[in-house]
């Protein structure tokens, strides 16, 4: 009895696979679909638990090889991803009951983060919800870090920038919106891209898109002085979630904010004339000289504005930004040309960018350069070491291609893949658990050697 079970449990896996039941023996047939039943059922809970297992996590488990072997057709791959994007959404119920709902009125809750710490947070939103869902605004507030104060939210200068920050927010012209105004989690640190920040930046974009209330691809980052800082830092660093970035009072250095993981985010940029503190009126020059080179040299890329505001101190016209960054286009998922620099931020390095997979690479403070061209079903990588020597493995996922001819892939002028791919369930589950992004679920993918 075990061997006949065993050997219909066999067949039910491979109907998995690719088999249909009307193929079997009648005999066997009412047997064979309850095991197949019974397969499905442990096939949604492992992918669940595989996505609860690694919410937040530095570092992705790797995922059962029959994963990857269950081929998925052309044909199917709308309603298998839409499949397995349910079962992430399954798995982030109780997450997604940390954000609570909101309104014009506003809710103010409280977010446990990574080190122990706990970030006041306050969300509101104007005017009606569009049927695509509301532009989704993160912004953080000025003031810094007081290393002497006794307790993480001491500070009177970051309570009365915060309310600053929510006050400004609902007088910006840029109906409808949803905004998401944070807290400094600890005063005594006082810094918006540390890890434990760059986590909830994370959260509040995933959980956001999967309360079904902002357009995923119409989300912005911005900020004031220390805002300004941090907005700019967080928006070069996980570009490929935003379709805008507007840092101001606070323009980051071109270490910080590497210029190559800009070219598909729009960014305004604004600082006063006067603005000497830290030499924020000469960053901000320097950044519009060289966003103006980038955009004169690569048409329809690194669009942007930087104003210099005339007899202007620290103390700028904060009006400006989200108007112009809600008439700019939406998110491009999948660009024709993708750049991004491969760096840490507070000790931490992405596992993804754009549509490519990067923690393969190692991951001891060097920097590289990443550039792909994608024409049809040839992509181009040029790769540049620019501090130290970064190698390993990364994954292009492919998409938007003809699937019934060859891949082709050069890395730096020598191919090193051509032939066809083949979509399958574990690229999915993978895709989003790397991104948890319902534009970058992706189905196929080429390993390649750096």
């Amino acid at each position: 009895m075990k061997k006949e079970l065993k050997a219909i449990f066999s067949v039910a896996l491979l109907c998995i696979i690719g088999c249909n039941n009307d193929d079997l023996q009648p005999e066997n047939r009412n047997e064979l679909q309850a095991v197949n039943q019974k397969f499905q059922n442990v096939n949604a809970t492992y992918v669940v638990d595989y996505f609860k297992r690694n919410l937040e996590s530095e570092n992705l488990e790797v995922i059962e090889q029959s994963y990857y072997d269950k081929v998925v057709n052309t044909d199917s791959l709308k309603s298998e991803k839409e499949r397995v994007w349910k079962l992430w959404k399954d798995a982030n119920i109780s997450r997604l009951g940390t954000l609570p709902g909101t309104n014009a009125n506003g809710t103010e809750f409280i977010w446990d983060i990574p080190q122990g710490q706990r970030m006041k947070i306050k969300t509101f939103t104007k005017g009606s919800k569009p049927a695509s869902g509301y532009p989704f605004f993160i912004n953080l507030h000025g003031g810094g870090g007081y290393s002497n104060l006794s307790g993480p939210w001491e500070s009177s200068t970051n309570s009365g920038e915060w309310n600053a920050a929510q006050t400004l927010g609902k007088a910006y012209q840029d109906n409808p919106s949803y905004y998401f105004v944070p807290r400094m989690a600890d005063d005594r640190i006082g810094r918006w891209y540390y890890k434990p920040q760059q986590t909830t930046w994370l959260r509040a974009w995933q959980l956001a898109v999967l309360s079904n209330e902002i357009d995923p691809d119409r989300t912005y980052i911005l900020g004031i002085s220390e805002g300004g800082y941090g907005s700019f830092r967080m928006g070069a660093f996980y570009a490929d979630y935003f379709a805008g970035v507007g840092p101001m009072a606070g323009p980051e250095t071109k270490e910080a904010a590497p210029i190559e993981n800009l070219r598909n985010t729009s960014i305004r940029i604004e600082v006063g004339e006067f603005d000497t503190g830290f030499g924020r009126n000469e960053m901000g020059r320097s950044w519009k000289q060289r966003l103006d080179s980038a955009a004169s040299a690569n048409p329809g890329y690194f669009n942007h504005v930087v104003t210099i505001q005339p007899g202007k101190g620290h103390g700028i016209n904060y009006y400006n930004v989200t108007p112009w960054l809600i008439q700019q286009k939406k998110r491009d998922t999948y660009p024709s040309i993708l750049s991004f620099m491969y760096y840490d931020t507070d000790g931490g390095y992405r596992k993804g960018f754009g549509y490519v997979r990067l923690d393969g690479l190692n991951k001891a403070g060097g920097r590289k350069s990443f550039e792909i061209k994608k024409d049809g079903n040839n992509y181009d990588i040029t790769t540049k070491d620019v501090k130290g020597t970064v190698s390993g493995k990364i994954s292009l996922y492919v998409d938007k291609v003809d699937f019934s001819k060859p891949i082709v892939v050069t890395l730096n002028g020598k191919e090193v893949y051509n032939g066809n791919v083949k979509n399958n369930l574990g690229v999915m589950v993978e895709s989003i658990a790397l991104f948890g992004d319902p534009g970058r679920i992706y189905s196929s993918k080429i390993d390649v050697n750096i």
